[in-house]
């Protein structure tokens, strides 16, 4: 059981507490200065002697419009994770290839998530050790468009015998058991993760996400001014709801656009002016309107009931788990 690395939702305590209850902690990469990787990684290895991972967004790479010191940095925050030799990096969005070798080399696993039987295909071939595949119910940036339980088989049945993970719209025991009965090897959540105690993220997303139904989540792109083109789960909002009143105008005449909805401090301490129609994770030093600000859930909502420690989280599902497939 993988936790997703949620950006800076995901720090080292979710992570520690998720690997030393038995499951695999993941650590949001993506946006981290590339000198705080070394510092987080050794936090973590202070907290736990699990293996965990480190997840990078490594879209940037394949984007011609992305300029060449922001590709760079990529590069180098993924090599640095490497060069410390992690257990595992954990991609998403991109060609993970040009980083097997160096971490094979280096005793590091290779896992990627992707949407779709081809790019499980293309990213076995690459050599990676592991393919997480996304469904469409999956919350936060959403890569898959068919849904997990016709994705998953489909994938297993591809790419074997390279392991396959399954993520979106699971998020209790009873969806575990039907990954591996689906041919899973595990499973990688999100959404579940982002109601515990240890998650970096705003307590009212939290609550929001324990309120909230897979009806309450919208599959949308309105949220572009950081990442235009991909594709993201969110829970409806204001932002939401005075877009669709204005009659769901195109970028440039959206409502408030250009405005700030209020600020944030980030993990390397510099505070940042969010603008409307930006995505990312709400953290808990938000400083704003928080019905302005997009939160990430996927449709696993409707099983997350309530906010708890991570390690109650991984045991109870584990525990469910075995319960639904005993009693088959």
């Amino acid at each position: 059981m993988f936790s997703v690395g949620l950006g800076m939702g995901a720090g080292p305590e979710l992570v520690a507490a998720v690997s030393n209850a038995g499951g695999f902690g993941v650590l949001g990469g993506d946006g981290l200065p590339t000198e705080q990787i070394p510092r987080m990684v050794e936090r973590i290895r202070e907290l736990t002697d699990r293996p965990f991972g480190v997840n990078f967004i490594i879209a940037e790479l394949e984007d011609p419009d992305t300029p060449e010191e922001d590709r760079a940095e990529v590069r180098q925050r993924v090599e640095t994770a490497i060069a410390g030799r992690v257990p595992a990096v954990v991609f998403f969005w991109g060609d993970p290839g040009p980083f097997v070798e160096d971490a094979h080399r280096n005793g590091v696993k290779v896992l990627i998530q992707v949407g779709s039987v081809e790019e499980a295909k293309t990213a076995a071939d690459a050599g990676v050790d592991a393919v997480i595949v996304q469904g469409f119910e999956a919350g936060g940036h959403v890569r898959g468009t068919t849904p997990i339980w016709d994705l998953l088989p489909a994938a297993v049945e591809a790419i074997v015998p390279v392991p396959v993970l399954a993520s979106g719209g699971i998020g209790d025991g009873a969806g575990l058991a039907r990954a591996l009965e689906h041919g899973a090897q595990g499973v990688s959540l999100g959404t579940r993760f982002v109601a515990s105690d240890e998650a970096w993220v705003h307590p009212a997303h939290k609550q929001r996400v324990v309120e909230s139904t897979a009806e309450d989540t919208v599959y949308n792109e309105l949220y572009d001014v950081w990442w235009p083109g991909a594709p993201h789960r969110t829970l409806r909002n204001k932002t939401l709801d005075e877009w669709e009143a204005a009659g769901c105008p195109p970028p440039g005449k959206r409502p408030g656009e250009g405005t700030s909805i209020g600020k944030r401090q980030l993990i390397s301490g510099d505070v940042q002016d969010w603008p409307r129609y930006a995505v990312g994770i709400v953290p808990p030093n938000f400083e704003g309107d928080i019905e302005y600000v997009p939160m990430l859930a996927g449709e696993s909502c409707s099983v997350v009931n309530d906010v708890k420690p991570a390690a109650e989280i991984v045991r109870d599902i584990a525990r469910d788990a075995e319960a639904a497939l005993s009693s088959e």
